[in-house]
């Protein structure tokens, strides 16, 4: 089974210390530091967990685009990916949703059968890196991962978060497994540190470049129609309506009352 991840590395807004803005008020880009996307190191340590069970699991790092101040894809090789791919396209990449459609032209050329990636929640982007991810590649799309196992041939059975909890999923490969954020230190997406043996081994090590050779007839014929194989769907809530004379003590208390009874307030 072959595995990629898109990483990405993103502004790092948590210590934000020195000119950071122009005389104007607009941010100082190159002043900016960068730091690995936490949801991508989530789903970088579900692919590497699943490496970990089956040694014959091959884990590939994608990324777009040059490196700004840290290399998100020798930070793969660090904790213990097989190979990484640096995609640089010919022309300038605007937008998530070109990005995707590179990865896609990659995770094509890498013949990949899973790929993985993390839940964008930055404000433009609003969690659809997954989604556009799996749109141009025409792949099963499960988003908000919490656990996973490889079931006989090529299904996995998935645990996702949902409002109320959580559901299982059996899918078939090929499929892309957006992930969540992993908020406690036992999570099993909670990410592994970078290896001191392996920075030593890969502190100079080339990242291969690809700048779409062999996929100039892009996606066409690529794209797959695969449904779920058993979508287990939590019961549909009602929530019939009533209206309340909100100028009427005794209806409004019989509303309070009617909602005690049912747990909703104290």
């Amino acid at each position: 089974m072959r595995l990629g991840v898109w990483v990405r590395e993103i502004y790092d807004t948590r210590d934000l210390v020195g000119e950071i803005l122009d005389s104007k008020g607009n941010p100082k880009w190159s002043e900016w530091e960068g730091r690995f996307d936490q949801e991508d190191l989530n789903a970088l340590e579900m692919a590497l967990k699943w490496k970990d069970r089956d040694p014959s699991v091959e884990v590939t790092g994608l990324s777009v685009g040059h490196a700004r101040r840290l290399d998100v894809l020798r930070e793969c090789l660090y904790r213990g990916v097989d190979g990484v791919m640096r995609i640089l396209p010919p022309g300038e990449v605007r937008g998530i949703v070109t990005e995707a459609k590179w990865v896609a032209l990659a995770s094509k050329k890498l013949e990949l059968h899973v790929l993985f990636t993390g839940v964008q929640m930055n404000e433009l982007e609003c969690g659809m890196k997954g989604v556009f991810l799996a749109r141009e590649l025409g792949w099963p799309f499960v988003t908000y991962v919490e656990d996973l196992e490889c079931l006989e041939g090529r299904i996995l059975r998935v645990k996702r978060a949902i409002e109320e909890g959580s559901e299982i999923i059996e899918v078939e490969v090929p499929v892309v497994l957006c992930v969540g954020i992993a908020l406690l230190k036992d999570d099993p997406r909670a990410p592994r540190s970078a290896r001191a043996k392996l920075k030593l081994q890969h502190k100079k090590t080339p990242i291969p470049e690809w700048k779409g050779e062999g996929m100039e007839g892009g996606l066409e014929g690529f794209r797959e129609k695969v449904t779920p194989r058993i979508y287990s769907l939590q019961p549909q809530r009602t929530f019939p309506s009533r209206r309340v004379d909100g100028s009427k003590e005794s209806e409004l208390e019989g509303m309070l009352s009617e909602l005690r009874s049912m747990g909703l307030v104290r």
